[in-house]
């Protein structure tokens, strides 16, 4: 049990540092995309409040991911019971994202992790190990999955409205000076809501199976708030060294960027995924960004956004949460079949 410990550990530190590499782009891709801020400076942002919002609000997609997807008899909770299928969901999802990030692709850390946790239960209900029983639940599924198709759109029509709106009030500032200072003091804000908003969403969803993991029958708040400071601390790291290439794609590759845009597209982006967290949904923060450029892009026109690079986005969107599930079944199955499961 102690080096299935270790290994869970790594594993989880394995996810969440793909989350830095690949999600900080969420928060700072837009501000350093418009060279708003310094490259220095979202980042100390982005650290501070990821690993506020993981440990204050982490706990509520935490919660669905580790014990709502996939339940045993008696409303038990499975994956506590397997920790090498647990093992297993959190090395699938860490594949995936190194691949994208790799890729400079912006992919959905949630999207990743709740197809390795339907692909665990699936692996669990079919091989029932030690009589184990799982499900998963449809209703939950159901409700993830049409916050996915609502999440961008959202987002994308708050930004576009927002990008509007603001507009006007600017251009009443005369003063250079003075409408240099408003913008940068406005995306700061933003970039500090929308790394609040993927502490709470993206760690929280991502680490719901290591939760799960050390959890047993029943959980408690000391231990989701831990889990939740330990997948904020590793998405930091993963943001410090791994995470230039997806910054590079969502700052500059859908659309150009100016001040205004870069606020828009942050503010959407962060309230959207924020709705979601409070009712315990899972969403992509990453979405909800791309979302919100291109909501942006189109408030300046259509032809400012970029059809090729944000279709290769939606593929990977799409294909995520398949590949995930599949290579969650399948590394269950072997792990399962060394015998490593106690």
């Amino acid at each position: 049990m102690e080096i299935l410990t270790l290994i869970a550990v790594l594993a989880g530190f394995y996810v969440v540092w793909n989350i830095g590499a690949n999600d900080t782009a969420n928060c700072v891709g837009t501000a350093l995309g418009g060279r708003i801020l310094s490259h220095r400076l979202a980042l100390s942002i982005v650290i501070i409040f990821v690993i506020l919002g993981a440990s204050l609000e982490g706990w509520k997609n935490m919660r669905t991911v580790g014990e709502g997807i996939v339940i045993g008899a008696g409303g038990t909770n499975p994956l506590s019971s397997a920790p090498s299928a647990v093992i297993a969901a959190l090395l699938a999802t860490g594949v995936w994202l190194s691949v994208a990030t790799g890729l400079g692709i912006p992919v959905s850390t949630s999207q990743a992790m709740v197809g390795s946790v339907i692909g665990t239960g699936a692996l669990l209900s079919y091989i029932k190990p030690d009589g184990l029983t799982s499900w998963v639940q449809p209703s939950v599924l159901g409700a993830i999955a049409i916050s996915w198709i609502l999440n961008p759109v959202f987002a994308g029509i708050m930004a576009y409205v927002i990008s509007r709106a603001i507009a006007p009030f600017l251009r009443k500032i005369k003063n250079l000076i003075v409408l240099n200072r408003v913008l940068i003091i406005l995306v700061i804000a933003a970039t500090a809501a929308t790394a609040y908003a993927l502490g709470a969403n993206d760690v929280g969803t991502s680490t719901g199976a290591i939760y799960a993991f050390f959890s047993g029958s029943e959980g408690n708040e000391g231990l989701m708030m831990a889990v939740g400071v330990f997948g904020g601390i590793g998405l930091s790291i993963g943001a410090l060294t791994y995470s230039h290439k997806v910054i590079r794609t969502l700052g500059r590759g859908i659309t150009k960027l100016d001040a205004l845009s870069a606020f828009a597209a942050q503010l959407s982006g962060a309230l959207t995924v924020w709705s979601f967290v409070q009712f315990g949904i899972p969403v992509s923060t990453t979405q909800a960004m791309v979302g919100a450029v291109v909501g942006v892009g189109l408030a300046k026109g259509m032809k400012t956004v970029s059809g090729r690079k944000v279709g290769l986005i939606g593929a990977a969107w799409i294909l995520g949460p398949l590949i995930t599930c599949m290579l969650s079944f399948g590394l269950g199955w072997l792990l399962l079949g060394l015998d490593l499961m106690p």
